[in-house]
């Protein structure tokens, strides 16, 4: 659960408290009820990241449940009180419902499968090849962490030509996490690895793993598939995806500005610029 964004569990709490049934018709996925509040399944399911473990969806479920419950009770609590909304908070629960709406709105009429080609994605790279330099030494590594001292499979490894394969030999691959993780760690800052791991890539050479290096989580092996220093240009394959998205995203906006021209005409709109101090 390290991992988990509390504040995002929360806002789902808040927001729960507002989308809930609040009436005498009981809901047959009924998963909580506070008096005549309730919280169906689907509202906790949809509260759950995609691709999580199921040990940590259960976690999360347990936990936005507790949330709901307590802001359910106090919000309730305030109620009875006679706390009202301000004026700026039912301005900010309107317009939140209203962003719901719009969102909705744009998905139905604007485009959802954008097409980028490879000469867009190549005149892209080219046009902004500065902001693809690298600022400092980068290596491309693989990761092993074993806890755990093992003479068989550290002689295994010393005979190995690819460090991958015992880490899917031997499952190490199911025991990463994102403290500790193991395998293709892609390229990554020099700088951003411990002062050990440092010392182990000085001397290796490419293609090369290295001897264990201790640490108080156990003993790491890396192998070095590629190293690059500052100021060169990641290669464009590796920043692809990164262009794609931000392609797609021009081509959605220029989209929406379209959209706009289309329907803004059709719209009484005046603005009273000299009252804004």
């Amino acid at each position: 659960m390290k991992n988990i964004n509390y504040l995002t569990i929360f806002s789902f709490g808040v927001l729960f408290l507002f989308g809930c049934n609040k009436n005498n018709e009981i809901p047959a996925d009924l998963i909580a009820q506070v008096n005549d509040a309730y919280l169906r399944k689907e509202n906790v399911k949809n509260g759950i990241p995609a691709g999580l473990p199921d040990d940590t969806k259960l976690s999360m479920k347990k936990m936005i449940i507790k949330r709901w419950v307590e802001n359910e009770i106090l919000y309730q609590s305030a109620i009875k009180e006679g706390i009202q909304w301000t004026e700026d908070e039912l301005f900010s629960i309107e317009k939140y419902k209203k962003s719901l709406l719009v969102q909705r709105f744009l998905n139905n009429k604007l485009n959802k499968n954008y097409r980028v080609s490879e000469k867009e994605i190549e005149n892209n790279y080219d046009d902004n090849l500065k902001e693809f330099t690298r600022t400092e030494d980068e290596v491309h590594i693989i990761h092993l962490l074993i806890e755990n001292r093992d003479n068989a499979i550290f002689n295994e490894i010393k005979e190995a030509d690819d460090l991958r394969q015992i880490i899917k030999k031997y499952y190490f691959d199911t025991r990463s996490t994102y403290e500790s993780p193991n395998g293709d760690l892609g390229y990554v800052a020099v700088s951003s690895l411990p002062g050990f791991l440092q010392k182990k890539l000085k001397n290796l050479k490419t293609g090369a793993i290295s001897s264990y290096a201790k640490s108080e989580f156990g003993y790491h092996f890396i192998q070095l598939l590629d190293k690059q220093k500052k100021g060169s240009a990641r290669d464009i394959e590796l920043v692809k995806d990164e262009i794609v998205r931000r392609l797609k995203w021009q081509k959605r906006e220029h989209e929406y500005e379209r959209l706009m021209g289309e329907i803004k005409g059709k719209f009484q709109v005046q603005t009273y610029l000299s009252k804004v101090q």
